[in-house]
């Protein structure tokens, strides 16, 4: 997932690669709430699975940003498959 949105990050939304990394936040990047939606959608598009509230803050690295998608997304296939999340009682 993280290479997935370094990828939009750099392709889509034009963010010179040298500043995409784990450690940079979404303050450093510059990414307002507005950008971080058009994030979800295309990742929705792309997997098929809504991504939803994903709780971001601006100090969030972008390591954090793929693991908050990464879950949400797994999240959002349990529950299509009727199955219990990962770490969420059934």
């Amino acid at each position: 997932m993280y290479e997935t949105i370094t990828q939009l990050l750099i392709e889509e939304f034009g963010i010179e690669a040298e500043r995409v990394c784990p450690t940079a936040t979404v303050e450093d990047l510059e990414l307002d709430s507005l950008t971080l939606a058009e994030l979800s959608v295309i990742l929705t598009e792309q997997t098929g699975v809504r991504v939803e509230d994903v709780d971001l803050g601006p100090v969030s690295t972008l390591a954090e940003l793929a693991e908050r998608f990464t879950a949400a997304l797994s999240a959002a296939s349990a529950d299509a498959a009727g199955a219990p999340a990962a770490g969420i009682p059934a």
